[in-house]
């Protein structure tokens, strides 16, 4: 069990559940984790600019370039360092792959039949299962006791293309380390915007490799 009076590099989070762990990467960042059925999870979006031999990660970049959105945020990196030999992951964990992610999928609930599907997926409001907090809005209204059920702390860090940071504060988008074309590579994203209906679903998808999103790690 996790001491609550542990450390943390990330000061926003004070862990006591017994699924909780920690593991560090090379630069001495210091990230919860958490075991979700058979997985074991980093809790919160990487946040290394170095490789495990200590080479320099192209991208990396803080959400709109404000040091006050590292330990909120994470990094966000494009698909090719998510891919890099060099492994961006801690020693022993992995980028999560799309096969990864709907294991995660199929422990929170989602059938069989929704795994595969692009688009939004997953009935009863399963992604809110994965986020840190999911207000009630005007047109919904949430079960609280579900929200963050497994520890994940979902965050909506947005993406980045080229110069541009777009979505910070309405999507969380996670790379998968699975690629479909040369161009594209499949990716999660939650919705966290107000006006956004599918609150409760998972977005599965192909997008463009030059994306810059979040990065969740697995243990091997």
């Amino acid at each position: 069990m996790l001491n609550p009076a542990t450390p943390f590099a990330n000061d926003l989070y004070t862990a006591s559940d017994e699924s909780l762990g920690v593991v560090q990467d090379p630069e001495g960042n210091i990230y919860r984790t958490v075991k979700i059925g058979n997985q074991v999870w980093m809790a919160e979006n990487l946040r290394s600019t170095r490789f495990q031999d200590g080479s320099k990660i192209r991208t990396a970049f803080i959400p709109n370039d404000d040091d006050k959105n590292l330990l909120k945020y994470g990094r966000l990196y494009d698909w090719h360092d998510v891919t890099d030999e060099r492994n961006l992951c801690p020693v022993g964990w992995r980028v999560a792959s799309d096969e990864d992610w709907k294991e995660l999928e199929r422990t929170l609930g989602m059938s069989e039949a929704d795994l595969d599907k692009r688009g939004w997926r997953g009935d009863d409001d399963i992604a809110i299962a994965l986020k840190e907090t999911q207000p009630d809005t005007a047109f919904k209204t949430f079960n609280q006791s579900q929200v963050n059920r497994f520890n994940f702390f979902a965050r909506p860090a947005g993406a980045k293309l080229k110069h541009w940071y777009i979505a910070q504060g309405m999507y969380s988008e996670f790379w998968t380390s699975s690629d479909e074309t040369d161009k594209d590579a499949f990716n999660r994203t939650l919705a966290h915007s107000w006006w956004n209906p599918h609150k409760g679903e998972i977005y599965r998808t192909a997008l463009s490799k030059r994306y810059m999103f979040s990065v969740r790690c697995i243990k091997n």
